[in-house]
């Protein structure tokens, strides 16, 4: 079944969002908002509004924003038990630099004074569901898969890596992050024998952690272990499509893009399924429905998106509103609407 598409106005989102809610034929466990760019600053704004409407009325407990899912734990332990700075989290919390944005710093500043007092059970949680990369660089895998190595070889007995050998696959993190790769395929590490051989390693630890599932799922530190399981094979994928001198290697690059920031989605709706609904932001292309399109340079770049997967998996339980710019004189004016 197709999740219907909304449309809502940013100054009177609340009661547009009411109605659009009280048309779905169930309560979605994701509401998504897209903006048509991340240069706008009326579509974070009417989002904070938005969201404190639907925590205060609607349940909704945690929000999930187009930033890196790894940093994005940082400023969720700020937001339910105040570690940390608020201006080093601003900086190291948010990729893409959206820590610089004044309406994520009055996000993050209002969802701690809403947890503060409150039960855990009851608090906002902060999630970001975007790989750790930008557009001309990839993380290295090391620092996910020395963690997930860390979680199985706490609670089993045979772990089929170690942490010295992860350590020597991976190498320095610069091989990996290395811009020129993003240009010149044949600079990327993507596909070098430590690469390919650290593909197999991920494999068999992320088989682990679900074959064992059913011992490990209680444990402490579980859900951190299968987003470092998600993060450790999404990147390596992506870092071989980078070294791949094929004609649709950009293409590729952004569909496994979004099929990782589907994955995180649909973990972050089950975690939270029991708590209440989840509101997702980012941009229009990685939520919407149908395929996305894109033109760089001189190719037309098409992939499917975040969105197409996770309607496709949770169908009605996922619900989708674009962001548009409102025609006029009046450059402030935005709104959300269905983009067909």
């Amino acid at each position: 079944m197709t999740t219907p598409e909304g449309d809502w106005t940013i100054t009177e989102s609340r009661s547009a969002v009411a109605a659009f809610l009280a048309s779905l034929p169930l309560r979605p466990r994701l509401l998504a908002l897209g903006e048509p760019n991340h240069s706008h600053d009326a579509f974070p704004a009417g989002r904070n509004g938005l969201l404190q409407f639907l925590a205060e009325t609607h349940g909704f407990r945690s929000i999930a924003l187009e930033s890196d899912v790894m940093a994005g734990q940082r400023v969720n332990a700020y937001v339910t038990t105040g570690q940390g700075d608020l201006n080093d989290v601003m900086q190291t919390g948010f990729s893409h630099g959206f820590g610089d944005r004044p309406a994520n710093r009055e996000l993050v500043v209002w969802m701690r004074a809403f947890n503060t007092g409150r039960e855990n059970a009851d608090q906002l949680r902060f999630y970001g569901f975007d790989a750790p990369l930008e557009n001309m660089w990839a993380a290295s895998p090391r620092a996910s898969l020395l963690a997930l190595q860390a979680f199985l070889s706490r609670h089993l007995a045979e772990v089929p890596a170690d942490p010295a050998l992860l350590t020597h696959l991976c190498g320095e993190d610069a091989r990996w992050t290395d811009p020129a790769g993003a240009l010149d395929p044949s600079k990327s590490i993507g596909d070098s024998p430590e690469a390919r051989r650290l593909r197999v390693v991920a494999d068999d630890l992320v088989g682990l952690l679900q074959t064992e599932t059913p011992q490990l799922a209680e444990q402490a530190g579980f859900w951190e272990a299968e987003v470092h399981a998600r993060t450790a094979a999404g990147l390596l994928r992506y870092h071989a499509v980078i070294a791949d001198p094929a004609p649709d290697r950009i293409a590729r690059m952004l569909a496994l893009r979004d099929l990782m920031m589907a994955d995180h989605l649909c973990a972050i709706a089950r975690r939270e399924e029991a708590r209440g609904p989840t509101l997702v932001f980012a941009h229009n292309a990685h939520l919407q429905h149908h395929r996305s399109v894109m033109k760089l340079r001189d190719q037309r770049l098409e992939w499917w998106g975040a969105g197409a997967h996770v309607g496709r998996r949770l169908g009605p339980s996922y619900a989708f509103m674009a962001g548009t710019r409102a025609p006029g004189p009046d450059e402030d004016a935005a709104e959300a609407a269905p983009v067909r």
